[in-house]
């Protein structure tokens, strides 16, 4: 029950730290989700906390980066396999030699072998780490591509060499031999294996498509075991179960290649699955972080070498990133092969040396390091994870800092809310000349105008007191009607509690919702003596019922509300278009509420069918207009694409929903 509570907050705690990186975007995400996990250490409930490294790489590690796989790009891989091995082997093995012989020569209590393990812990990059930069500070494609596509290799790379220098460290000998075949056994042993499950996994998946049996109950589970199972078998080999994974998500891949247009359902539901999936455990990676950092502290006090002090263990840490920096700045800006020619090239190599950012895969092996070595227990342990903190915390901060000064933020020359809006009104203007059915059109131009609305934010005070005005405002001309003798005191009183009722339900708050539905429920059952009808109007909304319920009411009595309701809805109008000033949002919020009101009051059911063609032809209006300002060179393929890809959810949204605007 304590772990599943843990899981629970920790949802909780990626749900709030994305709020605030909203909200905060000069902080980039990862520093929430830490200071967050801290202050959970922080709590007494989780005083002590373990990670627990094994666990941590099946459950988290291994899914991520069969995610990461499965999105990843084979042309560019391809195209880029050069420079992504030079990058995930060369660099990693270059880097490990060379820095751990300089650690060991400045820090002569620790043995050689393992400077060579704590390099090998900090090697493997986290490219997804620094996203958030690049959002603001976009980088080339080809750099982003190599630092995707390096970080899903040099794991692997980084977690052999671990395992060969932690293996000579308890042994106490050497074989370069043994660790040259035991590289080639896990390294390629891994990629072979994972590509083959990943294989017969595809196969089946699309053995499953042509008997049409691709529901996505079935399709996404055997996706989302995938990872797990291929982990678990390789590790049971002594394979690579990190490469493992990545090969079979690589296969999994190109099983969108074969796809294509088929099974459209199941290849949305199925992205839309992942999205949320590597989200939750992206954040739950580095929540652990924040956990894990007092077990941090408190392994580190257990050490009573005076020789080992916190100081000197930070300066070793801030040491180890800038020598692993500096030979990561050379590699790229001489070793790596560009097709691209620039004039930044030291710039760019900068940022491609900044981006070497870790995360997951050092914070496991950091802490997969033993409590006891043959049998004692293993007094350095501490130190080396509490160095490996020091260098993923550096690692995130400075491209925080650096990479936004050598990439200044870029001014988007094609706005995406402005060509948003443009989309939005072309339906909306389509939809305005409808003469033939104008009140199906105007619950579609409602709809697209809803749109308009949540794009911003609207401010909820500031509606309710244009809502109070409004209805002052339609007070009042009723009150002139009846000093006009344009209508009786009846209907005077009788829409004025109409009047009240309506402003009551306006902000549509739960409360107030839960007691107009039982009032309603509860006077038409006993006016009507119908247990049925009650039962219907409880479960009708309010604000769709009161418009009915009234003009009901009106009509037994010999009245017309219609003529009265006319007259409000116009002085309203006329009210919003006066005084929309500096509130246009707020104000389209009333307005569209006296809208749905006044078409509600004087039509009866819609024709379905006649709304379906209307949105049908407001997203047909859409596609056009994009269409016509991509072929004139107004947007460019990348903006067109993803304003296409809102009209195609939006029209997916209305098919779902299609009961709801009837």
């Amino acid at each position: 029950m304590d772990q599943v509570l843990l899981l629970v907050i920790i949802l909780a705690v990626v749900v709030l730290a994305n709020i605030l990186a909203r909200h905060v975007m000069v902080i980039p995400l990862p520093f929430f989700l830490i200071v967050l996990g801290l202050v959970l250490a922080l709590l007494p409930v989780y005083d002590g906390f373990h990670l627990n490294p094994s666990m941590f790489s099946f459950a988290i590690i291994a899914p991520l980066l069969f995610n990461e796989a499965q999105n990843s790009s084979r042309f560019w891989i391809g195209r880029s396999i050069t420079n992504i091995l030079s990058l995930a082997v060369g660099l990693v093995v270059v880097t490990v030699l060379a820095v751990g012989l300089s650690i060991h020569a400045l820090y002569t209590i620790l043995p050689l072998s393992l400077s060579f393990a704590l390099v090998a812990i900090v090697a493997p990059t986290d490219a997804s780490a620094v996203n958030s930069i690049f959002e603001a500070n976009p980088i080339a494609e080809e750099q982003s591509a190599t630092l995707q596509h390096e970080s899903l290799f040099n794991d692997a790379a980084g977690i052999v060499i671990f395992d060969m220098a932690l293996a000579a460290y308890i042994s106490g000998t050497f074989s370069l031999e043994g660790a040259i075949g035991t590289f080639m056994w896990e390294f390629l042993g891994g990629l072979l294996f994972g590509g083959l499950i990943g294989v017969i996994v595809v196969s089946t998946r699309l053995f499953l498509i042509r008997h049409n049996d691709d529901t996505p109950l079935i399709m996404v589970l055997i996706q989302l075991l995938t990872p797990f199972l291929v982990y678990l078998l390789a590790e049971k080999l002594e394979l690579s179960g990190i490469l493992a994974v990545v090969a079979a998500g690589l296969v999994q891949g190109s099983e969108r290649d074969k796809l294509r247009l088929t099974s459209s359902r199941m290849q949305i539901v199925t992205s839309n699955v992942w999205e949320i999936v590597s989200g939750v455990l992206s954040g739950t990676v580095f929540v652990l972080l924040g956990l894990s950092l007092p077990d941090v502290i408190n392994i580190l006090n257990e050490h009573v070498d005076p020789n080992i002090t916190i100081i000197r263990l930070f300066f070793i840490g801030l040491f180890l990133y800038a020598v692993k920096g500096a030979i990561r700045l050379i590699w790229t800006r001489y070793l790596l092969k560009r097709r691209t020619k620039t004039d930044h090239v030291w710039r760019d190599s900068l940022v491609m040396a900044l981006s070497g950012a870790n995360g997951t895969i050092t914070l496991s092996l950091a802490f997969s390091i033993p409590n006891q070595v043959n049998g004692h227990p293993f007094m350095l342990r501490g130190p080396l994870i509490f160095v490996a903190a020091v260098v993923i915390l550096t690692s995130l901060i400075l491209p925080t800092i650096f990479v936004p000064l050598l990439l200044p933020a870029q001014e988007e020359s094609q706005p995406r809310f402005k060509w948003v809006r443009r989309m939005i009104q072309a339906g909306i203007s389509d939809l305005v000349a409808e003469k033939q059915h104008p009140g199906e059109a105007q619950i579609v131009i409602d709809s697209l105008q809803q749109q308009l609305i949540l794009d911003s934010t609207p401010k909820l005070r500031i509606e309710r007191q244009i809502m109070r005005q409004t209805h002052d405002v339609e007070r009042k001309k009723v009150q002139e009607m009846y000093q006009n003798g344009d209508i009786t005191e009846d209907e005077m009183v009788y829409y004025n509690k109409f009047l009240e009722l309506n402003h009551f339900s306006s902000d549509e708050k739960v409360w107030k919702n839960v007691l107009l539905r039982i009032r309603f429920s509860l006077h038409i059952g006993t006016l009507y003596k119908d247990l049925h009808r009650a039962q219907e109007a409880f479960l009708t909304a309010p604000v769709a019922l009161e418009e009915v319920y009234w003009r009901e009411q009106f009509e037994k009595h010999g009245e017309d509300i219609l003529p009265i309701e006319e007259a409000g809805f116009n002085a309203v109008m006329d009210f919003l278009k006066q005084n929309s000033g500096a509130n246009g949002v707020e104000t389209n919020m009333v307005r569209r509420f006296y809208r749905t009101r006044h078409r509600r009051i004087r039509s009866g059911d819609v024709d379905p069918d006649i709304v379906y063609q209307l949105f049908m032809r407001a997203f047909h209006a859409e596609y056009e207009l994009i269409q016509r300002a991509i072929a004139n060179g107004d947007i460019n393929a990348d903006l067109a694409e993803k304003l296409q890809q809102r009209i195609s959810f939006d029209e997916i949204t209305y098919i779902q929903n299609s009961e709801s605007y009837q």
